[in-house]
């Protein structure tokens, strides 16, 4: 059998882009710091201890990070393919939507342990069908995955608004449109720890271990070769339709999860805020941690810890905003934003100089 070999310059780039992602945005927050008179020493302090200091704040760092690595490790075989998933907050909705939907029928009322497979299941086939409208356009008529999937998230927003006004909204009505409480037997349980931390960190944790495995397999090295040479990777028998299509619905299948625990796990009712950036958010993670299990895991922490942190902040220096986390965040997405956009038309240069 003949060892499949990778040509070494699309993970070189992916990782450079994910070090420069990192380095980058953390100097202009360290000089945003400096502008307005912060403390850099101090400021790293507090948010060290607001996200890490206590029981309670790494339980809550754990549990903001998990839908952040589980969307980041979706995305990994579609960035590995060359492929630009920006839909996953619209595929979050779609999940938490059909999660709810299922909680809310007969099957909702299940024993738990049906109850709950049978809710992640309805957010996988969810995600992973909102994830075929920028698949489709771009294997068919080459449109920009990236258009379509803003305009699906778009959508995916309005959606849901309309049905937590019409046939989700609450019957016992509220300020604000929601739907009723999921019943008990959809709803994850919490761990006996400090925070609200649901049994759902151990799914992600397994996944992560299932990415690990994947990583060394044939069928990942396949989706390096189609980034680099489409041509090449035919000759693997890996096409355009089964990287396309199988790595959006991956990407989008990891989303909708991640909606089911929002809703089932965090919030226990499908509100406007589901999905709440971590779509994009989780993007930034994957970039950061260069498609990689491990080194995602890292990133995804570290990405929530400046959320968790930002009550630290407020106690170590009262004079540094706690939205420096946010800005944080915003700088760092800016700059994933831009890498990805050189490298997607690096990308096509690429392959217009193939033919």
């Amino acid at each position: 059998m003949t060892r499949l070999r990778i040509p070494p310059a699309g993970r070189t780039r992916l990782v450079a882009v994910g070090a420069a992602c990192v380095i980058g945005g953390f100097a202009v927050v360290a000089g945003i710091l400096a502008l307005t008179g912060g403390d850099l020493a101090v400021t790293l302090s507090g948010w060290g201890y607001g996200a890490a200091g206590t029981p309670y704040a790494i339980s809550q760092t754990v549990a903001y990070a998990a839908p952040l690595i589980l969307i980041a490790l979706g995305a990994t075989p579609a960035l590995r393919a060359g492929v630009i998933v920006v839909g996953a907050e619209g595929q979050v909705i779609a999940g938490a939507i059909a999660s709810t939907a299922v909680a809310f029928s007969p099957l909702g009322n299940l024993p738990m342990a049906l109850a709950l497979p049978v809710g992640a299941l309805a957010g996988v086939l969810g995600g992973a069908a909102w994830a075929m409208i920028p698949a489709i356009p771009l294997l068919r008529w080459r449109v920009s995955e990236i258009l379509t999937a803003l305009m699906a998230n778009y959508l995916a927003v309005h959606l849901l608004t309309y049905l937590l006004r019409t046939v989700m909204r609450d019957p016992e009505g509220h300020s604000t449109p929601r739907s009723a409480e999921l019943p008990a037997p959809s709803q994850i349980p919490l761990l006996p720890t400090a925070g609200r931390l649901t049994a759902g960190v151990i799914v992600v944790g397994l996944l992560v271990l299932v990415g690990v495995w994947w990583h060394r397999t044939r069928s990942a090295r396949a989706l390096d070769v189609f980034a680099e040479s489409r041509w090449l990777a035919g000759r693997l028998e890996l096409t355009p339709a089964r990287a396309i299509l199988g790595t959006g619905a991956v990407s989008g299948a990891a989303a909708g999860l991640a909606g089911w625990m929002q809703v089932a796990g965090v919030d226990g009712n499908l509100t406007p805020g589901v999905a709440g950036g971590i779509g994009f958010t989780g993007l930034v993670v994957a970039v950061i941690g260069a498609s990689r299990p491990v080194p995602i895991v890292a990133a995804g922490l570290i990405m929530a810890s400046l959320t968790t942190g930002a009550s630290g902040i407020q106690l170590y220096s009262p004079s540094t905003p706690s939205s420096i986390g946010q800005v944080t965040q915003g700088v760092l997405l800016l700059a994933i934003a831009l890498a990805l956009a050189v490298a997607q038309r690096h990308r096509a240069r690429r392959r217009a100089a193939d033919g």
